[in-house]
């Protein structure tokens, strides 16, 4: 079932793909792998750092349960799907083996020096190049693939995305039933499940169908704030659930919500909630 599930994703995608065990060892073919890679796991001492890497996104993935991309060990962009089967964890589909320069993916593992390679940085040039979003979509096909045959033991514990919603709370259903012009409620829900992105005022215009000034104009009428105020206030509410739930670092929570400088995030923070997201931490811990 693994196996018809990365099939289809790869011949749908041309994304590599792999499924490893939770030691992170191969446990199936490895599907439209780069050169590049094919080349990093026939030397011994990069192998074992890509097994580290597999196993380390994966787990990553299954404790908090969100699907982050991350750089592995090499600087390649992967991401990690857990298969889990009659309440057992079983391994991880691993995807990526992408280029991004986006500063919201972390660094999984200290890099290794490979670039000292001449065969390997020639096979680095031809990585293919993605974009953030184009990431996140092939994540979420993988995870809708994965599910659907490996769905987890609770519903409750449906895997998230780094893209985070915040519709699930009884306080958001009810903010929308409030909202009294259709374009301004398609606008809320676009925001709310599109937080790591880059929004702006033409982005979400052009996703509503309206003229720029107009939706600032009817937005503030309805939700007496600005378009920015709202996005920073949605996204530090996301924030303070991460910081209460997790271990995640703040710089790593910062790039998940869309904010490139985590000295940015800190002070939008602290100027919506009064205190830094250490400090929130830290009480929430207490």
């Amino acid at each position: 079932m693994v196996q018809s599930i990365i099939q289809d994703y790869t011949n749908a995608t041309s994304i590599a793909c792999i499924f490893v065990d939770i030691q992170g060892k191969e446990r199936s073919s490895k599907y439209n792998f780069t050169k590049f890679c094919h080349f990093m796991r026939s030397i011994p001492g990069f192998r074992n750092k890509c097994y580290q890497c597999d196993l380390c996104g994966g787990l990553e993935t299954f404790r908090n349960r969100a699907c982050c991309p991350y750089r592995c060990h090499a600087g390649l962009v992967d991401f990690s799907i857990p298969v889990v089967y009659e309440n057992q964890l079983h391994g991880f589909i691993v995807s990526g083996q992408m280029v991004s320069d986006d500063m919201r993916i972390p660094n999984l593992q200290e890099p290794t020096p490979w670039q000292t390679d001449r065969q390997a940085f020639q096979y680095f040039r031809a990585v293919p190049q993605y974009r953030y979003e184009e990431i996140m979509s092939a994540s979420r096909v993988l995870n809708t693939l994965t599910t659907c045959y490996f769905p987890y033991s609770q519903p409750s514990e449906t895997l998230g995305y780094e893209t985070p919603t915040i519709g699930g709370d009884p306080g958001d259903a009810g903010e929308l039933t409030h909202i009294t012009r259709p374009e301004i409620r398609k606008t809320v829900t676009f925001i709310k499940e599109h937080l790591s992105y880059n929004l702006s005022l033409r982005t979400i215009a052009e996703e509503v169908f309206l003229r720029q000034s107009y939706l600032s104009k009817l937005f503030k009428q309805e939700m007496n704030m600005n378009l920015m105020q709202y996005i920073n206030q949605c996204r530090v509410r996301e924030a303070e659930k991460i910081l209460a739930s997790s271990k995640e670092s703040v710089d790593a929570i910062g790039r998940r919500l869309g904010y490139r400088r985590t000295s940015y995030f800190c002070k939008i923070f602290k100027q919506y909630t009064g205190e830094t997201p250490h400090a929130y931490r830290k009480k929430c811990s207490l």
